[in-house]
């Protein structure tokens, strides 16, 4: 080989190299962020949740650039580095097969909500962590002429990889998320991992790669890794910038569902109704403040309750803060949220708003929590001082939290009522269900007036109200509480010190469980199941097909 040849087959080796470390970099992040929408409908968005992922990614890296290392050393080989990445790719296209089932197994055998995240996330992506990390390495050592260059080949490699794992990161947030399906993602990175291992392949992985191909494009659509879901009609379905969106239709009833857990239903009869009992607390505020016009609600959802209290209090005007701006748009096309001249919605987060509007209220209801996400920033000290200063001298404040009052499911229930008293020198507990011990919605309403209510003025309140809500619940003495309030053993939260995933993790609470189960009716379901089923046994066969010629015809040749 001329010395002008060699240059022309080193240059060209180099450019695979660097396609190969490029697609290895932004895959692995993707996979990092796309897993998240796996895991938070199970686990919550917590830091245990994305601790996992941040820690089982770069502890699988660190492994493989050890490994990769060792292994480049004996034998280095261009096909083989690029087997091994479609080996990767293969892995990832199955993982929303078996996704479900590796959280199902890891709820089992390691029910500790602290850690069973951690066991999910290192089931699912260790492996391929692992193997993307034998990539740098690797083809540093390939792509190494001579020593005097290991410097700036080594530099060139590692900085693609980086600026690969920064596209991956912003592509996958900016453009996948928004609009297509986790699924659709996950088949992506790992088609694009094969796509890119070609270049270095034989005619036989090509046609393997194919048949993943075709056996994923024709049902796709078809196929649902949700982890938790819903039974009903699916009419809409969308990856938004902070969850999973489901629209589900269930006999009169609409629902929205975010990250598999239901957030707001609508009688599609009668738009106006409250379906979800809990809502019906919001009144509280009305009979706390009856004199109340101006009126935020924290959290859109449906948009239930502002529809509700622009029908019932024709003197009201009511603002909205709803940080997700998909789920304002789900609202007016599905859930008849109408323009009308005294609500105004904004786009935004509740904290970052409140910090700068300068707007006072008579009445605000705070809906923000959900049982799978503690919106840490939005139940601290600091945050409860902001909205002290958005109140009105006799305003009122309704929040709606998730838990108990009493038992071992109260402690963030209780810190969040000791650090409310910080600001409010007034809060009352109303339970939504009969026993105080029970995992479900409790509302606090809370004042800087002294107002000096009992559960008899209330239900006097309620039962001469033209508004016909709480009567019923009222005359049980369960649902106004009355007992002391234990927050010595809780801590006062702050920015700085912020245990609320400690406190109480409702994940592993099965009074969470929705009513829906399934999302689909059963012969839909079933169909469903048979089509995954399919797809999985097809995807197994190409798997084996290609380990069995992996095996003998790359990996045991190129050490010969």
């Amino acid at each position: 080989m001329t010395d002008q040849t060699h240059s022309k087959f080193s240059q060209n080796l180099l450019w695979r190299l660097k396609i190969l470390t490029f697609t290895s970099g932004a895959v692995v992040m993707g996979l990092e962020i796309v897993t998240s929408r796996i895991l938070t409908p199970v686990f919550g968005s917590t830091i245990y949740t994305w601790g996992s992922l941040i820690g089982v990614i770069l502890s699988g890296l660190s492994l493989g650039y050890y490994l990769g290392g060792k292994l480049s050393d004996k034998h280095p080989n261009f096909e083989k580095i690029c087997g091994i990445v479609f080996s990767v790719g293969l892995f990832i296209v199955g993982i929303p097969f078996f996704a479900s089932s590796v959280i199902d197994f890891s709820q089992y055998v390691l029910p500790v909500p602290q850690y069973t995240p951690l066991l999910a996330t290192f089931l699912l992506l260790m492996f391929p962590s692992v193997l993307l990390g034998f990539v740098s390495p690797y083809v540093i050592k390939l792509g190494t002429s001579s020593l005097h260059r290991v410097g700036n080949i080594s530099g060139n490699l590692y900085s693609l990889a980086t600026v690969g794992s920064i596209f991956g990161t912003f592509t996958t947030i900016f453009i996948l998320i928004p609009n297509l399906a986790v699924n659709q993602i996950i088949f992506g990175l790992g088609i694009a991992l094969v796509g890119s291992s070609l270049i270095g392949l034989k005619i036989s992985p090509k046609i393997i790669a194919m048949a993943i191909v075709v056996t994923l494009i024709i049902p796709w659509s078809s196929l649902s890794i949700n982890t938790i879901s819903h039974n009903g009609t699916l009419i809409f379905e969308k990856e938004t910038l902070f969850s999973h969106l489901d629209i589900i239709e269930f006999g009169d009833n609409r629902s929205l569902y975010l990250d598999g857990l239901r957030h707001s239903s609508m009688n599609m009869d009668d738009p106006l109704d409250l379906v979800i009992d809990y809502t019906e607390y919001f009144h509280l505020g009305m009979m706390f403040n009856p004199t109340a016009t101006n009126i935020l609600f924290v959290g859109g959802g449906g948009f239930t309750g502002p529809k509700n209290f622009l029908d019932l209090y024709p003197q009201t005007k009511i603002d909205v803060i709803e940080i997700d701006s998909d789920v304002i748009d789900v609202a007016r096309d599905y859930f008849n949220l109408e323009k009308n001249s005294r609500l105004q919605i904004f786009n935004d987060d509740a904290r970052k708003h409140l910090s700068t509007f300068e707007k006072k209220y008579d009445l605000i209801i705070l809906d923000a929590y959900a049982s799978n996400y503690i919106p840490y920033h939005l139940m601290t000290d600091e945050f409860f001082k902001i909205v002290e200063k958005r109140l009105e001298p006799n305003g009122v404040v309704v929040s709606n939290l998730i838990g108990s009052i009493e038992g071992n499911n109260s402690p963030l229930i209780r810190a969040v009522y000791k650090t409310m008293q910080g600001t409010f020198p007034v809060s009352y507990i109303f339970p939504t269900e009969d026993n105080p011990a029970f995992v479900q919605n409790i509302m606090i309403v809370s004042s800087n007036e002294p107002y000096e209510f009992d559960r008899k003025l209330l239900l006097e309140i309620a039962q001469s109200s033209p508004i016909d809500y709480l009567d019923d619940e009222l005359q049980e003495k369960e649902h106004f509480y009355e007992g002391s309030v234990d927050v010595s053993d809780v801590p006062f939260l702050t920015d700085q010190f912020n245990p609320s995933e400690v406190l109480f993790n409702p994940i592993t609470q099965s009074s969470f469980t929705q009513d829906f189960q399934n999302s689909l009716p059963k012969e839909n379901q079933h169909r469903e199941d048979m089509v995954n089923l399919g797809l999985g046994i097809s995807l197994s066969l190409i798997g084996l097909v290609w380990v069995i010629y992996f095996k003998k015809k790359v990996w045991i040749v190129s050490e010969k």
